[in-house]
């Protein structure tokens, strides 16, 4: 693998510091706005929270408020960004990695590490652990869920497209139902796929209702698809996970790196049991994140409740549901939170940086990496050229075939073909904004070849 030094020459790291970039406005619009509506839910929340809490709450829903006020303070005066203060796991790993972006600003005499002039990537990941530490440093609210109420939305909002998802795949997972074993499969995919557009962290956290359904959407959107493998992925990593069905021991296993709540993590819940009914898989390991991050992304808690709404929403919600929970108990389906998710790293130093989860994935026939940040951090957010191949883009993060899936909302992607960027350019110039719009997207397979049968 190329050294960082070299990769900055040929695809250099974004950042906010050129006015008219995405990550520009990110910087100088959304993240103020984010951190705002967050004061306002405390503010206006506060009481309820006590009541919910407790009387100490009170103390720790003003601590908070006085950090956000900084936060937002330091992010538009672009201040150089500081140390974490809390004693939580990560803590000393941030500040390590602060200290050593200091260090390479001193050699360079340079001042690089702020919110504007930092890499993107780093910033915006940093921006949510500031917020996270906020929290964790209270003595009643550490466990407090801030962006909870947009993520639950999300999911009351689609509820009619959620159970539309689920009477879809009902009669394909029926016992004895008549349908070919890769009947669906096609659709299933790009139903998890367009259900990443209900992204809250694009709107500054302002709630997204999407207008057309995942469902509508997997069979009328395939212009927008700008690549699409899922044919590759049928033949060359699903179909031989079919040829495999019985064996022992039973150790066919898929991941899904979750991006979104709400309708979008019903899709993704939809797909993995497809997956196990049909016969691909006989686990699905779904990976959310370990605290809130970047307003809608899943947790835990987040995964439960999802689970608890499906229940009691309609006939076909209940059924996939009931579902679902059986191969919770039966350990078929495994929700895991590993703190590598919320880190800065790219993948490619996901072997160095925390061997024991690139180990883990190792032992997976198939990866399935969702949404914008996902593919951030998969290559590198880094301004690749558009035809650099998706490999390259990965620089060497092959724990297992690599799936990714993602509707376009940020300035990176690689592994268009020429005559797709040819189509671009005539459509758009030299306007990027087909980058960060969500309306185009990508269906990309890389990362290890799929063992020979």
């Amino acid at each position: 693998m190329a050294s960082n030094d070299e990769v900055d020459k040929i695809a250099p790291k974004l950042n906010g510091n050129k006015e008219g970039t995405f990550a520009y406005t990110t910087v100088k619009d959304r993240w103020p706005k984010i951190v705002t509506k967050l004061v306002d839910l405390l503010k206006t929340g506060i009481k309820d929270i006590v009541t919910d809490i407790g009387e100490e709450a009170d103390g720790d829903v003003r601590s908070i408020l006085e950090v956000l006020s900084k936060l937002r303070y330091l992010i538009m005066t672009d201040k150089p960004l500081e140390n974490l203060i809390d004693n939580a796991d990560d803590a000393m790993m941030w500040n390590g990695m602060l200290q050593e972006l200091r260090e390479h600003d001193m050699q360079l005499e340079q001042e690089t590490v702020t919110w504007y002039r930092a890499d993107w990537l780093f910033v915006e990941c940093y921006l949510y652990r500031y917020i996270y530490s906020a929290v964790y440093s209270t003595v009643k609210m550490r466990e407090f869920d801030y962006f909870q109420t947009n993520k639950r939305d999300s999911f009351t909002d689609h509820i009619g497209q959620i159970e539309e998802s689920c009477a879809y795949l009902l009669p394909i997972i029926a016992e004895d139902a008549p349908v070919h074993e890769t009947f669906g499969l096609a659709t299933m995919i790009k139903m998890s796929l367009w259900g990443n557009r209900a992204d809250m962290s694009l709107t500054g956290g302002d709630n997204l209702t999407l207008e057309q359904s995942s469902m509508n959407a997997s069979a009328q959107r395939d212009k927008f698809i700008l690549v699409d493998n899922i044919h590759e992925l049928t033949a060359r990593v699903l179909f031989p996970l079919l040829k495999r069905r019985g064996e022992q021991p039973a150790n066919r296993r898929i991941d899904i790196v979750l991006d979104n709540a709400g309708v979008e993590l019903v899709g993704d819940l939809l797909l993995a049991e497809y997956f196990i009914s049909m016969g691909f898989a006989d686990q699905v390991h779904l990976h959310g994140k370990s605290f809130p991050w970047f307003v809608s992304d899943v947790t835990r808690g987040d995964f439960n409740w999802t689970l608890e709404q499906l229940q009691i929403n309609g006939e076909s919600c209940s059924k996939i549901a009931e579902r679902l929970k059986q191969r919770i108990a039966d350990g078929q389906i495994i929700f895991e939170n590993h703190r590598f998710w919320t880190y800065p790293h790219a993948y490619c130093d996901m072997k160095t940086v925390c061997p024991d989860l690139y180990e883990e994935l190792q032992t997976s026939s198939l990866a399935i990496f969702k949404g914008d940040l996902n593919y951030r951090k998969l290559v590198g957010d880094r301004d690749w050229d558009l035809d650099t191949s998706f490999n390259t883009a990965l620089r060497g993060f092959e724990p297992c075939p690599v799936f990714a899936l993602r509707t376009l909302k940020a300035e990176t992607v690689a592994g268009l073909g020429k005559e797709v960027i040819n189509e671009l350019i005539r459509q758009y110039d030299e306007d990027n904004s087909w980058m960060t719009s969500g309306e185009y997207a990508v269906c990309q397979l890389g990362g290890a070849a799929p063992p020979k049968n």
